[in-house]
């Protein structure tokens, strides 16, 4: 067993924490160029490679609520990055779309983060696949301690 921490950097959570806040100011850099948020980026992302996306459908991809992307998807919608329907099939649902002339400018942007990331994963001496699977483990694994723990409550 190890000693308790007691600097905020020896806490598991904050050093996420932290990195978290540091890859936010990182795409901040990149990003502000585009007048997008970091939150804005990740719908786009998440939008990108679909004709036609529920809004359900992002919301749960991105594990944020309706009411959370709601008026982020409209920022969005305002700055001509998505368009949104009404869907024919259900008409309380919204369908997202990435507008046609911002294909080519979120091209430029993913090429600009990819660069980035490249300089990350040298620096971190491993491939971004890699990192990427690390951090999908320690989410999922997150995911089931919170379940079993929110089980023994």
């Amino acid at each position: 067993m190890t000693k308790p921490a007691h600097e905020p950097y020896d806490e598991l959570c904050f050093s996420v924490y932290t990195t978290n806040r540091y890859f936010h100011h990182l795409y901040s850099k990149i990003l502000s160029q585009y007048d997008l948020t970091y939150l804005q980026y990740m719908v786009l992302i998440v939008v990108r490679n679909e004709e036609q996306i529920p809004l359900s459908t992002i919301c749960s991809k991105l594990d944020l609520a309706n009411n959370t992307l709601t008026p982020v998807i409209q920022k969005l919608v305002d700055k001509k990055w998505l368009s949104k329907k009404r869907s024919a099939k259900d008409s309380r649902c919204l369908e997202i779309s990435l507008d046609r002339n911002s294909f080519k400018t979120l091209k430029d942007i993913r090429n600009k983060v990819w660069l980035t990331q490249q300089m990350f994963s040298k620096l971190a001496k491993q491939s971004i696949e890699e990192l990427i699977e690390q951090h999908h483990k320690l989410n999922s694994e997150l995911i089931e301690i919170s379940e079993k723990l929110a089980e023994k409550l």
